[in-house]
């Protein structure tokens, strides 16, 4: 299949019908008329999964085989069922490319993130920030780096496997309108989510950036014109909160039409009633009362993400509650590793492959609860 019929503007007739609903939604969408933007969000996007549904109970499957795009899957619904998706236990919703995989086109490759992902037994991985809108913003490596058309392009090529977010520094526009044609310029060409937002400045310093700031905002109202959901990067330096997490509160309430993932410390620490601080590695045992847990409790549109030290460190330092967590919340839990570039993180499969989990939640756990969010 070539690269150009790999998107749905190369299948007019659904193109159309996903422009055409996606301008209707804009045009009804108010800012006081949260809980219909959350609706709407839902019903107008055509999951990977759906739309091949519909396309074989219409008797074109087959047919359609050769003509639909690289994200039309063959409508299976779960991790068990052969040939739903790439082989593989785990859908790492949480990995970097790193700053050695940042470098030339001609020299660019997924190699060693696919190498890693055989050996682990890894299905998919989400790519967080590798494209990052504008490029000004955000300093890399001194040498010559793949810029984000061509970057990709090269998704493409992994047939699936690898699924970019994309990021829009919180500063780069004054209205949420602008940051709107980029995500759909994005969505477009393969991106399935916005994140990891983790502002900094132009410097590359910590941005320490309020959650409810208005440039935050603007980013959230973006991505729910667009449908994607928001990883966060939740401390005190960052994507900054206080202790009890109002600030998350506060946009949970404002954009209940987004999907939120909570992820790093500041997230992590919040599991537990007597968290003193959004930075370091707490430890002992978790209190009740931790506003992490309450706001995946009271807010449907509140997830996590398990990945880095500070998600295993938050499961493992208080083995009963972790494990009672894990299941409680399996619903909005999603497996992943923050790591960069294909390299370490094996902890955590260490620690879910001996889980004592039942099958239905390691499968939501593992890749289910992802997919459904990412509409994939």
């Amino acid at each position: 299949m070539g690269s150009k019929n790999r998107f749905l503007k190369d299948v007019p007739m659904n193109h159309k019908q996903i422009e055409k609903n996606h301008k209707s939604r804009e045009d009804l969408i108010s800012r006081t008329d949260l809980v219909s933007r959350r609706d709407l969000s839902r019903t107008d996007l055509i999951s990977r999964r759906d739309f091949s549904s519909k396309l074989l109970k219409t008797g074109l499957g087959l047919a359609a085989a050769a003509v639909l795009p690289s994200f039309v899957y063959a409508g299976k619904k779960s991790l068990t069922d052969p040939g739903a998706y790439p082989e593989g236990r785990y859908l790492d919703v949480h990995h970097h490319l790193g700053r050695d995989l940042l470098t030339s086109a001609d020299r660019f490759t997924f190699d060693p993130i696919l190498k890693w992902m055989d050996e682990n037994d890894v299905s998919q991985t989400v790519i967080l920030s590798p494209i990052q809108y504008p490029g000004t913003r955000y300093p890399v490596v001194e040498t010559e780096t793949i810029n984000n058309e061509e970057l990709l392009e090269r998704f493409e090529d992994t047939n699936d496997r690898l699924l970019p977010f994309c990021v829009v520094h919180p500063d780069a526009f004054d209205s949420s309108r602008e940051i709107t044609k980029i995500l759909k310029r994005c969505r477009k060409k393969g991106v399935v989510g916005f994140g990891e937002l983790k502002p900094r400045d132009k410097n590359g310093k910590a941005g320490i950036l309020s959650l409810d700031d208005p440039s935050m905002k603007r980013l959230y109202a973006a991505c729910s014109d667009v449908g994607f959901p928001v990883l966060l990067h939740i401390d005190d330096k960052h994507a900054v909160d206080e202790v009890g997490l109002p600030a998350m509160e506060r946009v949970l309430k404002e954009f209940p039409e987004v999907d939120f993932i909570g992820h790093a410390n500041g997230w992590w620490n919040s599991i537990s009633g007597d968290v003193t601080a959004l930075k370091g590695y707490d430890k002992g045992k978790v209190t009740e009362g931790g506003a992490a847990v309450r706001l995946l409790e009271e807010y449907p549109n509140m997830y996590a993400d398990l990945s880095a030290n500070s998600g295993l460190n938050a499961i493992t330092r208080d083995p009963e509650f972790g494990m009672n967590f894990l299941k409680t919340h399996s619903d909005k839990l999603m497996f992943g590793t923050d790591a960069q570039g294909g390299t370490g993180r094996e902890s955590h499969f260490e620690f879910f492959d001996e889980a004592d989990l039942s099958q239905d939640e390691k499968l939501k756990i593992f890749g289910e609860n992802a997919r459904t969010l990412l509409n994939i």
